[in-house]
């Protein structure tokens, strides 16, 4: 069993971590593109290939967009006669697009948008759906919907609902579990941990990580976990709201705890990381499981304290002594504990409801670095904390209270010129902050000074520099995973590179001046 720690001290701890937001500073400016109600609920925000803002509107059931410069918001499609939404947790989730969109927004090849969200066919639903993007009119065409995959059961709270397109082309996407074994969810069972039995069932996707081909259908390199190849990426998942791809090819993810332990992972095939049995770290620290729903005529009486659990709570470490696969997470949000919080309310405990999660890779913010920005709920803050070299963990561990407000933070979007983010709220506002203090600049170059055409490309790319650029650098180009495909010294101006060996999919391209990375762009390999 685990100790108790009174709400008071608690409350004392969180008080005394509180920081000055960066954003209050003189190097930052804070403006609202657009004010509470504005939007209706919206859920997921993008900088879109159009360069506009892309909005979901989980209960307006709209896509809109907004300009980064502000004004009105503009009606991209409307899904009110298709998304059910009746709760907290459900309507029009998230979304992606194709990377041949971004690459030309006037394409007419793969000029796709993905969107997730939630019907109604004899209870809730999951469906993916595929529309077309008209650069002539700037928005989807309502008749181009493909249904990718549905039929998956949803729920009205701890959906997760999250996609995102990785550099390997196929769809990422996060299901909670449903938030059972809690309230009045108390009877129900957490499935995280069961897999399916065969490719075609779809039951227990509860507490999953997906990974589909761009047809809905199972990618045949997907793990083979129990015996069978589905669409389970990962498991052991309790609310996975947040979700981004660096450029190194890694996926990370934010993950709400319950009492303790919100979770920043590195998302990685065939891993089980942990819910229910585990809670962050395999540290015995402020978590044991009770099973409520294994106890029927006691379920009704739930109570969120492990000494009053029916029967033996299930220690930490006696799960991960049979989970050979386990995956820690690589941070907590400073919300472990050593012991198990208290309260009648969440906002005595030291979990922050992480909303979301995006990668800062722009170069110009001084001491940022590749940092990760997490948007929350429950403290009304985003966080910044910053990766080391290889992105497989935090650089420190510690969490920059980035801004703050009594909003609670949805999403964030991080603009292409390196020094502007944008949020949205559950209050339906739109936020710009801008860093307006001295830029990072590389005297050498700037982005734009080098150019790698043609893009998408087949079987050759070209580097060409800058007319006044005359140094050499050297190339490095990684894969999907991270795994160096090809390196490269000393290039020159207009170097071209043989490219024909490389599969189809999306190549990371970096640039070095001796052992200084100076830049990383994306390919994508197509024939």
């Amino acid at each position: 069993m685990k100790n108790i720690i009174l709400p008071i001290v608690l409350f004392l701890v969180n008080i005394g971590m509180s920081q000055t937001p960066i954003t209050s500073g003189t190097d930052w400016t804070v403006t609202n593109l657009a004010n509470n109600d504005a939007l209706l609920k919206p859920n997921t925000i993008l900088y879109g290939p159009d360069g506009y803002l892309w909005i979901t509107e989980r209960v307006g059931k709209k896509l809109v967009k907004i300009s980064p410069s502000g004004g009105a918001k503009i009606e991209m499609l409307d899904l009110s006669g298709l998304v059910y939404q009746s709760s907290g947790q459900d309507g029009l989730l998230g979304m992606t697009v194709h990377p041949d969109l971004y690459a030309d927004v006037n394409t007419t090849t793969n000029n796709y948008l993905y969107l997730l969200y939630t019907y109604n066919s004899s209870g809730a639903k999951f469906r993916i759906a595929r529309y077309t993007y008209n650069a002539a009119t700037g928005k989807l065409d309502s008749g181009s919907a493909t249904t990718i995959i549905d039929g998956i059961e949803a729920s009205n709270d701890h959906n997760s609902g999250k996609i995102v397109m990785g550099p390997d082309l196929k769809l990422y996407w996060t299901i909670g579990e449903f938030a059972n074994n809690r309230g009045s969810k108390a009877c129900f069972e957490i499935r995280a941990q069961y897999l399916p039995t065969s490719p075609s069932d779809y039951s227990d996707y509860k507490g999953k990580m997906l990974r589909l081909n761009l047809d809905g259908s199972i990618p045949s390199d997907n793990p083979i976990l129990n015996g069978v190849i589905s669409h389970v990426f990962s498991y052991g998942h309790r609310n996975a709201q947040g979700l981004v791809f660096g450029s190194n090819g890694k996926l990370y993810s934010s993950e709400h705890g319950d009492k303790t332990d919100d979770e920043i992972n590195i998302i990685e095939s065939g891993k089980n990381y942990g819910w229910p049995l585990i809670a962050g770290y395999n540290d015995d620290s402020g978590y044991a499981y009770c099973n409520w729903s294994s106890y029927p005529a006691s379920c009704g009486s739930y109570s969120n304290l492990i000494d009053n659990c029916p029967g033996p709570a299930i220690e930490e470490s006696t799960s991960a002594a049979s989970m050979p696969n386990f995956m820690p997470p690589i941070g907590t949000l400073d919300s472990t504990l050593a012991t198990e919080p208290t309260g009648g309310t969440s906002s005595t405990w030291p979990t922050v409801a992480p909303a979301s999660i995006d990668i800062y890779e722009g170069g110009k913010i001084p001491d940022w670095g590749v940092s990760l920005l997490v948007p929350t709920l429950k403290a009304g803050k985003i966080f910044r904390t910053k990766l080391n070299a290889d992105g497989t963990a935090l650089e420190d561990g510690t969490y920059e209270e980035f801004h703050s407000s009594s909003d609670r933070f949805r999403d964030v979007a991080i603009d292409p010129d390196g020094i502007t983010i944008y949020t949205i709220t559950d209050a339906g506002a739109l936020v710009k902050l801008q860093f307006v203090g001295t830029p990072l600049s590389h005297s050498k170059f700037e982005t734009n000074t080098i150019s790698i055409i043609p893009n998408p490309a087949s079987n050759e790319i070209r580097l060409s520099f800058n007319a006044n650029f005359k140094d050499t650098l050297d190339v490095v180009i990684v894969d999907a995973y991270g795994r160096k495909i090809k390196e490269i010294q000393k290039i020159t101006n207009n170097y071209s590179v043989d490219t024909s060996k490389f599969s189809n999919g999306i190549y990371f391209v970096s640039l070095l001046d001796g052992d200084k990375k100076m830049m990383t762009k994306k390919i994508i390999i197509q024939r």
